[in-house]
């Protein structure tokens, strides 16, 4: 006699949760006709938040890790947001975004490609772009600031640790203390660079330093430019330390305090508007929805209780620009 254990049948009732979910929300959506063509743009749903008229100010959300790929632990969604981007673009009635961020910053590519789109938006359209940071708006959270016009801050948002960094696991003497070995066969000598199971040569180490140089002079531009600073005074801030609101707001950073309220409010003024109205962007509701929905909570629960070291694998070491501390 099989007995099944409380875990896999906690196991089988939410897989049988999930298919009858995903089953109904399918049949709903087809009785709707809510079908898309995969090659059709998404379109969002606008959400009312506060205003009144036919012109809109549209608040957008930098959240969470910045990356490419949607994580299991994060908010931010990068496909999403160039999405809503390029609707409030390509919407006259949107004279001006309100981006808040909330994020420590992430990967060198997708921030600088989201600071590219912001840059690219403000001139085609000429729509004011107004940053309200929120808890943390660091390293790459604040290279996509530097797109803005104006940049809002809490006197206790941290923010700054601007820099790039890429970080790497070695346990190599943790493996050779229990005679693991790996076998690499490789075709040059930087081939398997980062390979944890090793010391890092100073060849590598080199290497390395000049790409983290590269990004980092580029950061060090996109700030000069964005703040209307000498370069000079840009080394002298962008060490790495991290800055608070109040401390960012004497050194130039940022240029007002205030909340989302107040950075909507400039918006508009800067807009030329006497009325708008508020707007952010939501998901239509259909299958998609429900099932990223659920199936993200579901799974989180069985992931939360894992170790860093298996939920994301680190073999290669990437160009950051993150405040981790």
């Amino acid at each position: 006699m099989i007995v099944m254990s409380n875990m896999n049948k906690r196991r089988w009732i939410a897989l049988a949760i999930v298919v009858v979910i995903v089953g109904a929300a399918l049949f709903l959506q087809i009785l709707r006709g809510d079908t898309i063509s995969a090659s059709a743009p998404k379109l969002w749903q606008e959400e009312i938040v506060s205003g009144s008229g036919s012109d809109k100010i549209l608040q957008l959300y930098v959240e969470g890790v910045i990356s490419e790929e949607t994580s299991w632990n994060s908010s931010f969604d990068y496909e999403a947001l160039i999405s809503q981007l390029n609707q409030g673009k390509d919407d006259p009635k949107v004279k001006a975004f309100v981006i808040r961020i909330n994020s420590p910053g992430g990967a060198v590519v997708p921030t600088d490609e989201l600071y590219r789109k912001l840059k690219q938006i403000k001139a085609e359209t000429k729509k004011p772009i107004v940053i309200s940071m929120g808890s943390y708006a660091a390293s790459g959270g604040y290279y996509i600031a530097t797109a803005g016009d104006k940049i809002f801050a809490n006197p206790s948002t941290l923010t700054g640790s601007l820099g790039v960094i890429a970080s790497y696991l070695n346990y190599g003497e943790l493996v050779e203390k229990y005679g693991v070995k790996e076998v690499v066969i490789k075709s040059g000598k930087f081939k398997d660079i980062g390979n944890p199971m090793r010391e890092m040569t100073q060849d590598e180490q080199a290497l390395l330093q000049n790409m983290i140089n590269e990004s980092y002079q580029q950061f060090v531009s996109v700030i000069a430019e964005g703040r209307k600073m000498p370069r000079e005074k840009v080394l002298q801030l962008a060490d790495g330390r991290v800055y608070t609101g109040k401390q960012a707001k004497a050194n130039g950073l940022v240029d007002e305090f205030g909340t989302l309220e107040d950075a909507t409010e400039a918006a508009r003024k800067m807009a030329g508007l006497q009325e708008a109205t508020v707007v952010r962007y939501e998901e239509p509701f259909g299958f998609s929805k429900i099932f990223s929905s659920f199936s993200a909570k579901l799974f989180s629960l069985n992931l939360q209780s894992l170790p860093d070291v298996l939920k994301e694998e680190r073999r290669t070491p990437s160009l950051e620009y993150i405040y981790r501390p």
